[in-house]
């Protein structure tokens, strides 16, 4: 018996209740750790910058307008009340200065080197672009009849 050994039963029930505290707090601590890690590597590292941005009449908003060249994901909701489209354009043309014919800008002449876009999506709809973009200056804009003269571009700096 623990008793006849010269151990005292009130002391071991102690340690055994100091060693469960120990245990309980080392979990605890290993599960804060994991939610930290786990919340730190999130999105960024799975799919790059992601940004955020409204289409309306007549104008582009965006939550961001520069980010770190590499992958980057556009959340496009059309706030507006008609069809928009989302264009990536790189240009040193300062935003709303491309020429226009016709209600829109040539999408392939000297100077514009159109990366990617969202074709026309309704209002109230919400579209994704994941792209890949090396450093520069680019215009987000929709290029739709009109669209582009009316206000809906911004400049968008890849650094």
């Amino acid at each position: 018996s623990v008793a006849a050994k010269g151990h005292s039963p009130h002391l071991n029930r102690s340690s055994i209740h100091f060693a469960e505290s120990v245990f309980r707090i080392s979990r605890l601590v290993f599960l804060g750790l994991t939610v930290f890690v786990v919340s730190s590597c999130g999105d960024a590292n799975e799919s790059g910058t992601q940004i955020s941005g409204e289409l309306s009449e007549w104008s582009i908003d965006m939550d961001e307008t520069t980010a770190i060249a590499g992958d980057i994901t556009f959340r496009i909701k059309n706030s507006g009340t008609i069809d928009h489209e989302f264009v990536v354009v790189k240009t040193d043309i300062p935003a709303g200065a491309i020429p226009v014919q016709g209600g829109l800008f040539v999408e392939d002449q000297e100077g514009i080197d159109v990366i990617d876009e969202i074709p026309p999506f309704a209002k109230g709809g919400t579209e994704e672009l994941a792209i890949a973009l090396d450093a520069g200056l680019y215009q987000l804009v929709c290029n739709l009849p009109g669209h582009y003269q009316a206000g809906m571009h911004t400049t968008f700096i890849v650094k």
